[in-house]
């Protein structure tokens, strides 16, 4: 469901973020052209959608006014960054200076963040412009935003149904044109969950390849972006994925762009595991979902791609637990210190904290 566009806005608010910069360099629009066109289609549509729990609209204006004076003191458009005058709103997961991070709860407290987490300064750096935070299900922890920090979070296509989650505000906002592209996290599929409810892309970044200031899960939890192309997935994670010395893990900057990769010819000759059969106990998939991994099977088979059955059995929570609780601790949920040592080489968990001199609230979730 593409939402009514007013014939007056400056361009088409579903056009791709990487569009959009091209079109901000040319100066065919303003960043506050740009930016105005998708702080009034919130004023329309979020009041019934609740994809946005913090909207700071002096700010986001005074960087769209910066920005557009960048475009016009900049001796050639090279010279701006890669995504300049574009929109992003942030999971209400991660820091941005002078915002409250909710996590989803109501335990949290609501002071502003002191500094701004490294994914969200990366952005920054891109020269995207913050458009506010957008709602996620309690510690992101669930695939749907129903809490009483943040309300309901609703599907643009059918607000009667859930937009997804634990991304749930990010993926209802880029499907409703409320912003061209939208920070998420995953863990689970809080990225890939919002992009199969929505009809949106939406990629897990390889564990560590995305730098974060704190390490979830032996780096399970991830960010990413949602997007409506190929091409803006790509070229955000051009931005994201560059190595951090600070990082307990982050391996060196791809020696070549993800962009240049997605427009090289497709290889032959891959192993692609696939699973269509749920990894839990009376979960059931949808033969809808059945068929549309079957057709993407065909085609990968038609460009020379070798198609493999997989399994995933998981084990019993109880058992995980035994194998994977740090030696030495109980095995009630509390503290894990950042040395300790392991029982068997599988995942702790618990959530370790780096150290970081512009480090501010610590994360939970």
């Amino acid at each position: 469901m593409r939402s009514p566009i007013d014939p007056l806005d400056p361009f088409d608010p579903f056009t791709s973020a990487v569009e959009l910069a091209a079109a901000i360099r040319r100066k065919e629009v303003s960043p506050v052209e740009v930016t105005d066109c998708y702080l009034e289609r919130m004023d329309q549509l979020d009041p019934r959608l609740n994809a946005f729990c913090h909207r700071a609209d002096d700010d986001v204006r005074k960087a769209a006014s910066a920005a557009a004076d960048a475009v016009m003191r900049a001796p050639s458009p090279e010279d701006l960054p890669p995504f300049h005058g574009v929109p992003l709103p942030i999971k209400d997961l991660l820091d941005v200076a002078g915002w409250p991070t909710t996590h989803g709860s109501a335990a949290t407290r609501q002071a502003p963040a002191a500094a701004s987490d490294p994914v969200v300064r990366r952005f920054v750096d891109a020269g995207f412009i913050l458009l506010g935070k957008t709602t996620t299900s309690e510690f992101g922890a669930l695939p749907f935003t129903e809490n009483e920090a943040l309300g309901i979070s609703r599907s643009p296509w059918d607000p009667d149904r859930t937009p997804g989650g634990s991304s749930s505000g990010a993926g209802a906002a880029v499907a409703a044109g409320m912003a061209p592209i939208a920070h998420a996290e995953d863990g689970g599929g809080s990225i890939r969950i919002p992009a199969s409810c929505n009809g949106l892309v939406g990629l897990k970044p390889t564990r560590g390849l995305v730098t974060n200031a704190t390490v979830s899960v032996e780096g399970l939890g991830t960010s990413g972006v949602l997007t409506r192309t190929v091409a803006d997935t790509a070229a955000a994670l051009d931005v994201l994925a560059r190595h951090d010395p600070a990082a307990w893990w982050s391996p060196p900057t791809p020696h070549r762009s993800f962009v240049t990769t997605m427009r090289t010819d497709m290889p032959t000759g891959l192993r692609i595991g696939v699973l269509t059969d749920s990894p839990i106990d009376g979960i059931h998939v949808h033969p809808a979902c059945t068929e549309a991994v079957t057709v993407t099977l065909r085609t990968l088979e038609a460009a020379g791609h070798d198609i493999v059955d997989t399994r995933l059995p998981l084990p019993r929570p109880t058992s995980w637990w035994q194998r994977s609780r740090p030696s030495g601790t109980s095995a009630a949920a509390g503290s894990c210190s950042r040395t300790r040592t392991v029982s068997s080489p599988t995942i702790v968990p618990c959530v370790t904290r780096r150290e970081r001199s512009t480090r501010g609230p610590t994360r939970k979730g």
